[in-house]
């Protein structure tokens, strides 16, 4: 009798191949459990705090917008990695590529929110938003240039299958100025409320004004939260530069540190609001 593999064995053989470590496998389903408790802990908390829709402010509509887009972005990725396999084939591969790019730039609603808490800390006559020359260059102008930096990277994406791994990255022509562009935005955001901060500190008598103590709150954490997200970003660009493309469950596990990190801080810098 020849000896061969049973076609009941070959039945049950895995149809595609990964080399992600079994530990890699497990801190990846860990976190992705982590953020979807933790975002739906954080959505429901802020929903409850609501007493009225019809006057919520506009910051609070971003802070859901963020909220459900990296939901959804964890949701899709679970999906990906752990229904597929990102290894599965090159269209799967691509997919990775895709959702981390998307991923990325999704998740710069951070800047609209850094933007409208500017605007609400250093408004104090409250001049409406299309009105105000520094909001207008800070929501359209930045952000629309941000947008055209990013666009290369769609196009100089790279995504391989190699011994049944997915390798995934930007080619550096593209990713060098997104991540000099991204490092002088958050820069130049957290240097838009040193000012505030300064003046906040500057009268003695600041403290007794209504409500002086909850503003200087907000500036201070918001302060704070807008040097976490440069760290965050920057070494996340950083690390996917020097790796010169990265196996495709690092990039995803990746992507979902960051926006568990980047919901985590926008829950406490909103939380006495």
């Amino acid at each position: 009798m020849a000896s061969g593999s049973s076609p009941l064995a070959s039945r049950h053989e895995p149809t595609h191949g990964s080399s992600e470590p079994l530990s890699g496998l497990v801190v990846s389903v860990a976190l992705s459990v982590l953020s979807v408790s933790a975002l739906s802990a954080f959505t429901t908390q802020r929903y409850l705090a609501i007493k009225t829709w019809k006057q919520l402010p506009f910051v609070q509509w971003l802070v859901f917008a963020i909220y459900t887009d990296s939901f959804m972005f964890v949701f899709a990725t679970a999906i990906l990695q752990f229904g597929f396999g990102v290894g599965y084939s090159g269209s799967v591969c691509e997919s990775a590529i895709l959702l981390c790019l998307v991923c990325y730039v999704t998740t710069k609603l951070i800047y609209l929110f850094l933007v409208e808490k500017a605007y609400i800390i250093r408004s104090s006559n409250k001049k409406p938003r299309l009105k105000s020359k520094l909001y207008i260059f800070n929501s359209f102008g930045m952000i629309g240039a941000y947008y055209v930096v990013v666009v290369p990277n769609f196009v100089l994406r790279f995504a391989r299958v190699e011994n049944g791994e997915c390798i995934i990255g930007m080619q550096r022509p593209a990713m060098i100025p997104l991540i000099v562009f991204d490092l002088l935005v958050n820069i130049y955001l957290t240097i838009i409320f040193l000012k505030p901060l300064s003046s906040l500190y500057s009268y003695k008598n600041f403290d007794r004004a209504p409500g002086s103590r909850k503003l200087k709150t907000m500036a201070v954490r918001t302060f704070i939260g807008s040097i976490c997200t440069l760290a965050s970003s920057v070494v996340n660009l950083s690390v996917l530069v020097g790796l010169n493309g990265e196996p495709g469950w690092v990039c995803l596990m990746c992507c979902n540190s960051d926006i568990l990190f980047s919901a985590a801080v926008i829950h406490w810098v909103t939380s006495r609001d």
